[in-house]
């Protein structure tokens, strides 16, 4: 089910989440290790539950830079910010990847992604990384990325190296598996695992049936890593 329009605390948001695990899961595990303060990024932003979940619990002292390439749900995004009275978010109309540039993209609700997708024309957007953007951007610290990339997850990190080595004293990743667009594009999720390792982060599998933390990474929803610094 696709949710538009909404508001954070209205009774239809709760009963939203109610009715679908998958984005309960994500919201409560959020809800969990965010901080007010927080310097955050959302990656593969949509029509907006995780990004306003995120910027209200960060508070006013926190920022969130959210980002969508689909036009659709970039300009559903932006509304649902401001129906919210949020002022702690800056959005962008690009996807994010391990370079600047342009790539093809594949518009399927919730599933929009890079991964071509028969019956569905794709169509250009711009690319950018996470290490050039908080660079145009000013920004030296980052606490937080959240991911929901349909595939394109390791890319994403690729591009977010430096950025990773810099905060890897306080940084927390929480990701959404999906391991057949994974697969799609030649990946696996133990690269993905390796990847996060191998940066000196500590990396669990999440549930999403009951957010148990563990070492399934074959079968798991979610990744989440962090440094122990932080945990």
């Amino acid at each position: 089910m696709e949710l538009e329009l909404f508001f954070y605390d209205s009774t239809a948001f709760k009963r939203f989440l109610s009715d679908n695990p998958h984005e309960r899961a994500e919201v409560e595990f959020l809800e969990s290790i965010l901080e007010e303060g927080m310097n955050a990024m959302d990656i593969g932003g949509h029509t907006g539950i995780t990004t306003v979940v995120i910027a209200k619990k960060i508070g006013e002292s926190g920022t969130l830079y959210s980002f969508e390439p689909v036009p659709e749900y970039f300009n559903i995004l932006n509304e649902n910010i401001y129906r919210n009275g949020l002022k702690n978010v800056k959005t962008r109309q690009l996807a994010v990847s391990d370079r600047i540039g342009t790539t093809k993209f594949y518009k399927n609700n919730a599933a929009s992604s890079t991964v071509p997708q028969a019956g569905i024309p794709g169509f250009q957007v711009d690319t950018t990384t996470i290490d050039t953007f908080l660079k145009e951007e000013n920004v030296a610290r980052i606490d937080l990325i959240n991911m929901d990339c349909e595939g394109s997850e390791l890319f994403v990190l690729k591009g977010a190296e430096k950025t990773l080595r810099r905060n890897k004293r306080n940084i927390k990743i929480f990701c959404e598996v999906h391991h057949s667009m994974l697969r799609d594009l030649g990946i696996s999720v133990q690269e993905l695992v390796k990847y996060l390792q191998g940066l000196g982060l500590q990396v669990h599998s999440v549930s999403l049936t009951d957010l148990s933390i563990g070492d399934n990474f074959e079968e798991c929803d979610y990744i989440y890593a962090y440094s122990e610094s932080v945990q």
